[in-house]
C-alpha cells in the first residue's frame, strides 16, 4: 500500500483519507435529512408554535350546553316512592328540599292538608344514591312575612340536616314559597352555600323570584327556579326550556307531587302531577346536551369556576397551567372541566399533575377545521399540570 506525505510532513494512507471523505459525506447527508424532516442534529424535532392556544373552565361540567337540577320541596313520601326511582332510571340525581322540623313526626300539617313525610332513613338512602337531600327550613314559614324568625329557622335545620348526613360537606336551602328577604338571604349566607328562589315564566320582565338563570347568577342565594304546576303543558314549559338552552344557563325545575294512581293520597305533595307528566317532562330534558346535577354542586360548579385563576406558560412541547382558587376546596370540591383550544398543527399526548406525576383524563371533544377542544377533567384546589402535546400533521 502507498503512503501519501501531507506538506505538515505527516504521512497518511489513502485508506484512511477516503474513510474521512465518507464520513463527511455521511454527515453531510444526515443533516440534509434531518433538516427535511424538520429534525435537529440533536435528534428532536423543531419546535414550532401552535397556531392557536386558548385554556380555559368550561360553563358546565364536561362542556354541557346548559345544566339542570330537578328539585322537590317538602318531603313528601311520593317523592321517595314515585319521582326519586324515575330519576333513578334515567341517571339524573335530584335535590330534595325537607322540612326538618316535620321529618321525625311522619306528616307535615300543611293547612287543610295532611302530608305524610320520607324518613330520615329514606332521606339518607336518596343521598347515598347520589341525591342531594338539603335544607326547607324547619317549620316551612315564610321569611319573607316573618324576617323575625329566619335566624332560628334557618340555623336549625342546617344543624339537623349535618347531623343525619354527617358526610355532607355543605348545605343548599330552598326558599318556602320561592320567597325570602333581605335579612334573611344575609343569614342565609354564613349558613349555606346557596339558596332557591323561584320564578314563573320566562322572559325579560323583572324577575321577584330569581327567574331564568344564566351560566352566572347573578345571586347565589336568589337562584331562580320554576314551579311546576299540574296544569303547566308544553306551551307554558318549552319556552323556559328554550330560553335557558339558547344562552347556556341553569335550568331549576321545581316539583312537589308526583301521583301514580296507586299511592295514598295523603302522601301526594302539593299540586301532584301524574307520573306519565313528570316523566314526559323528564325525557324531554334528556333529550337535550344538558348536565343534570343536584343543585348543591351546581352552585358549588358556579362558584368555583368562576373563581378559577389560571396562568399558563408553554416551553418546546410542554404546556404549563397552574390554577388556584380562593374558595375553601373541602367544601368546594366539586371537579371541573377544562377546555384547551389548539391549533390542528399540534395534539395532546398526555396531561399530567405537575407534583404526583399522575395521569390525568382528557377527551377530544371537538374536531374543527384550525381549532380541536380537548377536554381536561381538572381536580378541584389548586395545583399544577402538564400538558404534552407533540405537532400534528
Amino acid at each position: 500500500m502507498s503512503i501519501i506525505r501531507l506538506n505538515s510532513g505527516t504521512w497518511i494512507s489513502p485508506r484512511r483519507i477516503i474513510s474521512c471523505l465518507k464520513a463527511i459525506l455521511a454527515l453531510v447527508c444526515c443533516t440534509l435529512l434531518f433538516s427535511c424532516a424538520g429534525i435537529s442534529i440533536a435528534g428532536t424535532r423543531a419546535e414550532e408554535e401552535p397556531a392557536h392556544l386558548r385554556i380555559y373552565p368550561a360553563r358546565w361540567y364536561k362542556d354541557h350546553t346548559a345544566a339542570c337540577s330537578v328539585t322537590f320541596d317538602d318531603g313528601t313520601l311520593d317523592q321517595y316512592a314515585v319521582a326519586a326511582p324515575e330519576l333513578d332510571k334515567r341517571g339524573i340525581r335530584g335535590t330534595f328540599f325537607v322540612v326538618t322540623g316535620f321529618v321525625d313526626r311522619g306528616a307535615w300539617q300543611d293547612g287543610p292538608f295532611l302530608r305524610r313525610l320520607f324518613s330520615w332513613e329514606q332521606a339518607r338512602d336518596l343521598a347515598w344514591r347520589g341525591h342531594e337531600v338539603a335544607s326547607h327550613t324547619v317549620h316551612h314559614i315564610d321569611l319573607a312575612a316573618h324576617p323575625a324568625e329566619a335566624a332560628e329557622e334557618l340555623s336549625r335545620s342546617r344543624e339537623r340536616l349535618m347531623d343525619e348526613l354527617p358526610w355532607v360537606p355543605a348545605v343548599s336551602l330552598g326558599w318556602p314559597y320561592w320567597r325570602s328577604s333581605d335579612e334573611a338571604v344575609a343569614l342565609a349566607e354564613n349558613l349555606y352555600i346557596a339558596a332557591r328562589a323561584g320564578g314563573v315564566k320566562a322572559g325579560p320582565e323583572d324577575w321577584f323570584y330569581g327567574g331564568v338563570n344564566g351560566g352566572s347568577p347573578g345571586d347565589i342565594y336568589r337562584i331562580g327556579a320554576r314551579g311546576i304546576l299540574s296544569s303547566d303543558g308544553e306551551a307554558e314549559l318549552r319556552p323556559i326550556l328554550g330560553e335557558v338552552y339558547s344562552n347556556g344557563g341553569w335550568l331549576v325545575p321545581n316539583f312537589h307531587g308526583v301521583d301514580d294512581g296507586t299511592i295514598d293520597p295523603s302522601a301526594l305533595g302539593w299540586e301532584a302531577l301524574s307520573l306519565e307528566a313528570f316523566c314526559r317532562i323528564l325525557d324531554t330534558l334528556k333529550d337535550q346536551d344538558i348536565w343534570f346535577v343536584p343543585f348543591g354542586e351546581a352552585a358549588r360548579y358556579v362558584m368555583q369556576r368562576d373563581a378559577l385563576v389560571l396562568d399558563t406558560a408553554r416551553e418546546g412541547r410542554v404546556i404549563s397551567v397552574d390554577y388556584s382558587s380562593a374558595l375553601d376546596p373541602v367544601i368546594y370540591s366539586q371537579r371541573l372541566t377544562l377546555v384547551v383550544e389548539i391549533g390542528q398543527n399540534f395534539r395532546i399526548k398526555r396531561v399530567d399533575e405537575t407534583e404526583t406525576g399522575r395521569a390525568l383524563a382528557f377527551t377530544l371533544q371537538a374536531e374543527g377545521k384550525e381549532v380541536d377542544r380537548y377536554l381536561i377533567d381538572l381536580p378541584p384546589g389548586k395545583g399544577s399540570l402538564r400538558i404534552l402535546v407533540d405537532p400534528h400533521r
